[in-house]
């Protein structure tokens, strides 16, 4: 897409992972409501999961690139709508936890300028459950990477959250990006 890139798991029908880069300048730009226009990728050429696959699940469709990050361009949010952007989440896990690791990065593109975001569920773990009649998958984790590529301090940082109620702070579920490589078998 325009705004941000994914590779999609046809096996699990969820990205497994999405990047995108979160600039300071854009998170100035916040001049667009939230859409919540959800629709299939027709650009994920085997199909893409669907909004009836959530339909009375208990899951909460989760954004990996999150509309919040995507409000300075009406197409950019509007971009984050699609269901392939999208994972099963827990209501409590999702706004909870997951929404104060988005603001926090939010934060730090502010104090930083300039961020690399993925972010994805941990498909080598047996999902949590199967829903709708793509068989979505409902992954057991979650994770994040961020780099910050500018001079003078280049940094990084991951994060490997269970997908549940959590009550530890961010900080508790901070690991280097080698660990998440290794859990999700993805070189980033």
């Amino acid at each position: 897409h325009e705004y941000y890139a994914l590779s999609y798991n046809e096996k699990y029908e969820v990205a497994e992972w999405v990047a995108y880069e979160l600039k300071k300048s854009d998170l100035y730009k916040k001049n667009v409501h939230r859409t919540d226009d959800f629709r299939p990728d027709n650009k994920v050429r085997t199909g893409s999961a669907t909004k009836a696959d959530y339909k009375r699940s208990g899951y909460d469709r989760g954004h990996l690139a999150p509309a919040g990050d995507m409000a300075f361009s009406q197409r950019a949010m509007s971009e984050t709508f699609y269901m392939s952007n999208m994972t099963p989440q827990e209501h409590t896990f999702n706004s909870g936890i997951w929404r104060e690791l988005e603001e926090t990065i939010r934060d730090w593109t502010k104090k930083f300028r300039h961020l690399y975001v993925v972010t994805g569920p941990v498909l080598t773990k047996k999902p949590k459950d199967y829903i709708g009649n793509n068989d979505v998958a409902v992954p057991s984790f979650f994770y994040k990477v961020l780099l910050d590529n500018s001079e003078p301090e280049l940094k990084g940082i991951g994060f490997v959250m269970p997908h549940e109620t959590l009550e530890d702070p961010i900080a508790a579920y901070a690991v280097s990006i080698d660990e998440v490589e290794r859990l999700t078998g993805i070189d980033f």
